[in-house]
């Protein structure tokens, strides 16, 4: 199966200086360069989640449809992949990006609830459904049949997951533009030699899950 890319680029720490002609980019390991690139996709991610609610919040809490139920499983979803569990990056850590904002912490309790119990897993009270019966006045049963309910989205958990998230984008601007410097300094340290030898900027390719799954048959 062909993979299609869309690469995004963007700096995030500068000498200061102006450069003119054609620049090279070349890939840098290290603890530090796996932190700014890890930040990079959290950063993306919590970009996703802001657009969304931004965009839609007002279809989250006013409707409810296929499209604004598919919006808020993504969103809700996104936001905490960036603090589950991940083979991919670091994740963030709720009490640093929070610190003591207890009314975060308290949100981000509600938010990961609602995620675990009622979205991934289906612990769930926000929807059901019965079996009934219709019966006339003298007993008698003429049909039989299900019920499905469905709780509307509280627009007051909106409200803490867009706090939530922009806490986190706050956290996440301060802590990739540190990284960024401490990069920037580490490589500006290395000898013009060692950054000659420095590798191209390489793609690395996640794992094709259908390759995957052929290859296990």
């Amino acid at each position: 199966m062909k993979r299609q890319w869309s690469i995004g680029w963007y700096s995030v720490a500068t000498d200061g200086t102006d450069w003119h002609g054609a620049l090279q980019g070349v890939q840098l390991a290290g603890h530090i360069a796996k932190r700014v690139a890890d930040l990079s996709l959290h950063q993306y991610d919590m970009d996703f989640c802001a657009r969304l609610l931004k965009e839609n919040g007002a279809r989250l809490v006013g409707e409810y449809d296929d499209l604004s139920q598919s919006l808020w499983i993504a969103v809700l979803t996104k936001f905490i992949s960036c603090f589950g569990n991940s083979k991919a990056r670091a994740l963030l850590n709720k009490d640093k990006v929070y610190g003591s904002d207890l009314k975060a912490l308290q949100a981000f309790g509600w938010i990961s609830n609602l995620r675990d119990k009622h979205v991934v897993h289906d612990e769930n009270s926000y929807y059901g459904a019965t079996a009934f019966a219709w019966l006339e006045k003298d007993g008698n049963v003429r049909q039989v049949g299900a019920m499905t309910y469905v709780t509307r989205l509280d627009p007051g958990l909106v409200d803490a997951l867009r706090y939530l998230v922009e806490r986190a984008q706050e956290h996440i601007r301060i802590a990739i533009t540190d990284a960024g410097e401490a990069l920037l300094a580490e490589v500006q340290a290395m000898s013009p030699e060692a950054r000659a030898a420095l590798e191209k900027i390489r793609i690395a390719l996640p794992t094709d899950l259908y390759a995957d799954l052929v290859n296990r048959r």
